[in-house]
């Protein structure tokens, strides 16, 4: 008897969280689907559209193709080369010798030996050669609808606040991307209520992605711009927090329809992309951040093993385990259903998961021995 109720206790417990995850997970979808406004402005205060570029020769032409007939028509494109080793400089000055106007491309500094990550680094000099009232940050591997700089501009009025970012259209091509990118989901899944963002002023609720983050220039220099978070890999996310920490109002939207992004090409880009950012919370919260992690993963994949060994039992005793896996599958569904994923894309978060919990301790296990990461060419420690 004692064991039943002790079992009965942890279902019940699982089937409450994973409820909880699909209120969010809906609360959150219904957030980003009624929240964006369309782009209405055409005209207005000059946009400085700022891309720092590192080794982007597969990129960077599609990236300015797409940005020099925006709707939008007061901005300027700067673009830093950030020390490539390829064709990008090539390819950024031929843009600038037939639109003399609009783009501007600069050599970037060389990386400081300590302070300072590359991607930081460079967004901080394109900040400086900006003559914008708006900062429009982009990377070289996004793609632009003709409306995105409008698209940034009208919703950074309407919403009243000083920084917009959002999710773009991950373009997902190979089974690897598939099956790791989609972790990036995993913050508005079951952990950030978005719509509390920026009606709070707790920097805990905050949430960014570099790919597209417009500022008001006021605001950015009050900070200090990206000097506020120059060791930081994830400094998208650690920046909006330094806002938020200094008074200022953030809003996350949905940018699906106006900008895509192929993020990584195939199975090891991916798990070293996420494996970076991943590295960068293991750097200053080590120990919580595994734990936290290994939670989540316990928590998301323990029910569905308790299922199969039940089922496998012939033991009748389960229906809180299935509501459980039922809820955390309909709320992982719903996310990636409005992010664009095949209907087949959420069937793998098992493997997803376990794969993520592998990648969390791989990190954690980097950190601790003092082995740091390349990205880019560029050791991380």
């Amino acid at each position: 008897m004692i064991d039943l109720l002790a079992d009965l206790h942890i279902n019940v417990y699982f089937a409450l969280g994973t409820a909880y995850f699909l209120l969010l997970s809906l609360s959150n979808v219904l957030w980003l689907r009624m929240s964006s406004r369309r782009p209405r402005k055409t005209t207005g205060p000059l946009v400085s559209v700022l891309i720092p570029a590192r080794d982007e020769e597969d990129n960077i032409g599609r990236c300015l193709d797409s940005l020099v007939n925006q709707t939008y028509e007061n901005y300027e494109i700067i673009v830093l080369d950030d020390q490539s080793t390829d064709r990008t400089w090539n390819i950024i000055s031929e843009f600038a010798h037939n639109y003399p106007e609009l783009v501007k491309v600069h050599k970037g500094k060389k990386l400081p030996e300590s302070g300072w990550t590359g991607k930081a680094h460079a967004m901080q000099q394109l900040s400086r050669l900006a003559a914008g009232e708006y900062f429009l940050f982009t990377d070289a591997d996004t793609a632009h609808q003709p409306e995105s700089v409008a698209w940034a501009v009208t919703n950074i009025e309407a919403h009243h606040v000083d920084l917009v970012s959002g999710y773009l259209n991950h373009e997902l091509e190979t089974f690897g991307e598939k099956l790791i990118v989609p972790a990036m989901y995993i913050m508005t899944a079951f952990l950030m209520p978005l719509w509390l963002i920026p009606s709070t002023k707790t920097p805990a609720f905050s949430f960014a992605i570099g790919q597209l983050i417009m500022f008001k220039r006021s605001a950015f220099e009050a900070i200090g711009g990206y000097s506020a978070v120059s060791e930081r890999i994830s400094d998208d996310i650690f920046i909006v927090r330094e806002l938020k920490k200094a008074g200022y109002r953030a809003i996350f939207l949905d940018i699906s329809d106006y900008v895509s992004c192929r993020m990584y090409t195939g199975y090891t880009e991916s798990m070293n992309g996420i494996s970076k950012n991943i590295f960068d919370f293991f750097k200053h919260r080590p120990l919580f951040f595994a734990i936290a992690l290994t939670l989540l993963a316990i928590f998301t994949l323990l029910p569905l093993y308790l299922l199969i060994i039940r089922l496998l039992a012939i033991d009748a005793r389960t229906p809180a385990t299935e509501l459980s896996v039922l809820l955390f599958a309909l709320a992982w569904s719903l996310t990636l259903y409005d992010r664009g994923s095949r209907w087949w894309v959420p069937l793998l978060y098992p493997v997803l998961f376990l794969h993520l919990l592998y990648m969390t301790w791989r990190c954690f296990g980097k950190v601790a021995v003092g082995h740091g990461i390349v990205w880019k060419g560029r050791g991380i420690r």
